[in-house]
């Protein structure tokens, strides 16, 4: 209970942190935006603030290091003893037990249509596709777009933030920091029905599900990017902003507004 309880605080000093960004931004949305990389996409905020790339380097060598000890091998292992069946059933499993975590998502972000028709995915998939491990509701008509808390945060208008590097878990920012920590975990009712040891089962396969998908473009930068820490940060924050819902009046924040 106790642990639950910090972990509400660690939310509600998030919401607040992200929040502060929000008010700064709207008051001051016409500042220069030179200390960028890029300029914004019409997808939202697709600049990259990065005012702790010194310790991010750091923890990006750590996190190298301990993929290519321990991750990476365990990867290249599963890759090699699957076949592609076993691999796309143990992905589509993955993607339909965290189904919970896009509906209350998108009931936060008040989408009532895309609320059901994520409720009505899940009932089939886990009905008819035995567990989810078929895709019968995308046949059906019924897609989704992943949803997580950061992406509630972004719907109403909150940035990203500085970018970071988290040990063990890897480049991110300060609205999606919570994310992978705990809340995708949080907000899913199914993790408060199943043993501990279920729920440990899941997170390793969906590290290295995650960490399968993501070979081939991490082999490729190794192999012919100058700076691979520029270049993971670039496509990491390109492709999460490109999924990304933000309001019409949403402006990015320029970078003298993120609390630093």
């Amino acid at each position: 209970m106790k642990i639950r309880l910090k972990l509400i605080w660690l939310i509600l000093i998030n919401v607040l942190y992200c929040s502060t960004i929000l008010a700064d931004n709207q008051s001051n949305q016409n500042d220069d935006d030179s200390n960028y990389d890029y300029k914004p996409s019409n997808n939202g905020c697709s600049q990259i603030y990065d005012p702790y790339e010194k310790i991010n380097r750091k923890i990006f060598v750590f996190n190298s290091f301990i993929d290519h000890l321990l991750l990476r091998p365990i990867t290249i292992g599963y890759k090699k003893i699957t076949n592609d069946y076993t691999k796309a059933r143990v992905s589509m499993f993955l993607s339909n037990i965290n189904t919970p975590v896009t509906i209350v998502n998108y009931a936060l972000q008040i989408k009532y249509d895309q609320t059901m028709k994520s409720v009505w995915r899940f009932l089939i998939n886990s009905t008819f596709g035995i567990g989810g491990l078929f895709d019968v509701a995308t046949k059906m008509g019924l897609t989704i777009t992943t949803q997580t808390f950061g992406s509630t945060l972004a719907r109403y208008g909150v940035g990203p933030g500085p970018y970071l590097v988290i040990p063990f878990l890897g480049g991110t920012n300060a609205r999606d920091v919570t994310d992978s920590v705990f809340t995708n975990n949080y907000f899913n009712p199914i993790m408060y029905v199943v043993s501990r040891n279920f729920e440990y089962i899941v997170t390793g396969m969906e590290i290295i599900d995650g960490r399968l998908a993501l070979l081939p473009f991490t082999d490729y930068v190794e192999r012919s990017s100058i700076d691979p820490y520029i270049a993971l940060r670039s496509a990491s924050q390109q492709n999460r902003e490109s999924v990304l819902f933000y309001p019409d009046n949403f402006q990015c924040p320029k970078s003298k507004d993120i609390i630093k």
